[in-house]
């Protein structure tokens, strides 16, 4: 390391630790983090099936284990600010700013904690980190990664949008699109800077290696055309929309080959949209697993990656496809999927909502094509790889900092 230069300490903020998105996103940048020599530490708003694999990468805290409020902390809270938000607070413990006394007393020893390690600057993984960046209290610059478009920036707990909208640093929009709708929502566009969400390359030739092991555990033949999806089973990723068109892609005269779909992923659909396609009597054919520990195996297996999202900034699931070598459709208008496309002419974009559309455009590319698009994965992996991503925002982070941070070997 040059002399002078000082190891960045850096808090990563997520605000979940399930397999959705945003967390993913948080713990491979936090990993990659960590491999470039920074000194990083982990504050999960809450626990969940990636905390382990937080705490391998580095010291991780949950700030909220187990959120209760009783009469005694909606008192307290009545006495010293909102008797409105108290009462609030009685009916859902879970809301954001509502701790209870220990969770207080909790916040306080973890703000201790970080003053006394040193911290330099926090990275916050969404919007909805705001209440703990608040209640902790560390006065540190803080680098915001929004994830989130207009309806949900507009249904954001108000003391989180105002601490979002009258900040001064920088904030960071995962799209063009997601820029737009902070500008609408009050944030300065001198502030807003983009940065799309980042993948970790996969090891294709070892995915391939795993073919047969996907290809039992779905029940495919080794002829079968796959179609996937993945994301929370339900309205805004489109779960309905999903089937819809995979129904009518099912529809015509038998092909040659079987044409197969699943969709990866948990959610409150998910027993509605299991129920549904046994209806159709094609539980067989669009299968609807679960959430899976890595979709990358079976992205691998697919032809095609349905994006079926009514709204999101930046569908991380299309760069993990492209990366596997699966290009996408989905709908125009929705959010990133269309920038994606366009920028890595990774897929085809159809009208929004249209599923008859969509099932047209899985046919005629199911024509047109078989087996992984090398070249596409080659493409997205020279920008939207986890690497590239984390060094483009050290390059932020150091800014935050104050100067050029330079890296040594983390133990």
């Amino acid at each position: 390391m040059p002399a002078g230069e000082a190891v960045l300490k850096l808090l990563v903020m997520s605000h979940a630790a399930d397999r959705t998105g945003a967390p993913r996103s948080a713990l491979l940048l936090a990993q990659e983090w960590v491999r470039l020599g920074l000194d990083v530490r982990i504050l999960l708003r809450r626990d969940g099936v990636l905390r382990p694999e937080f705490e391998a990468v580095a010291p991780t805290d949950i700030y909220r284990s187990n959120p209760a409020f009783g009469l005694r902390d909606a008192g307290a809270m009545m006495r010293e600010s909102d008797a409105v938000m108290a009462l609030k607070c009685l009916r859902n413990p879970d809301r954001p700013y509502c701790r209870s006394v220990a969770e207080r007393r909790h916040a306080d020893v973890l703000a201790d904690h970080y003053r006394g390690w040193g911290a330099d600057a926090i990275y916050a993984n969404t919007s909805h980190c705001a209440d703990m960046i608040e209640q902790i209290g560390l006065n540190l610059p803080v680098l915001t990664h929004v994830r989130e478009m207009a309806p949900s920036l507009l249904a954001l707990d108000p003391r989180r949008r105002q601490h979002l909208v009258a900040g001064d640093g920088p904030v960071l929009a995962v799209s063009e699109r997601g820029r737009v709708d902070l500008v609408e929502i009050g944030v300065a566009a001198a502030r807003i800077a983009v940065e799309p969400p980042a993948a970790a390359v996969p090891d294709r030739a070892g995915l391939d290696a795993q073919r047969a092991d996907v290809e039992r555990e779905l029940g495919l033949r080794p002829g079968d055309r796959l179609i996937a999806s993945a994301g929370t089973v339900g309205s805004r990723k489109g779960a309905d929309l999903f089937i819809d068109a995979v129904l009518q892609v099912l529809q015509p005269a038998p092909r040659p080959e079987r044409i197969m779909a699943v969709w990866l992923g948990d959610g409150a659909w998910l027993e509605a949209c299991r129920a549904r396609v046994a209806e159709a009597g094609l539980a067989e054919r669009i299968l609807f697993p679960g959430a899976v520990a890595d979709v990358t195996p079976v992205l691998r297996r697919a032809e095609l990656l349905l994006c079926c999202s009514r709204e999101d900034p930046y569908p991380r699931v299309l760069i993990e496809a492209a990366l596997s070598g699966a290009p996408s459709i989905a709908f125009a208008g929705t959010g990133g999927a269309e920038e994606f496309i366009a920028e890595f002419d990774a897929g085809w974009l159809v009208p929004a909502f249209d599923t008859g559309a969509m099932a047209a455009q899985v046919r005629a590319a199911l024509a047109a094509r078989q087996g992984p698009d090398e070249a596409l994965a080659g493409r997205v992996a020279g920008e939207r790889s986890v690497q590239k991503s984390a060094a483009r925002l050290l390059g932020h982070l150091n800014d935050l900092a104050g100067g050029t941070h330079g890296a040594t070997t983390h133990s």
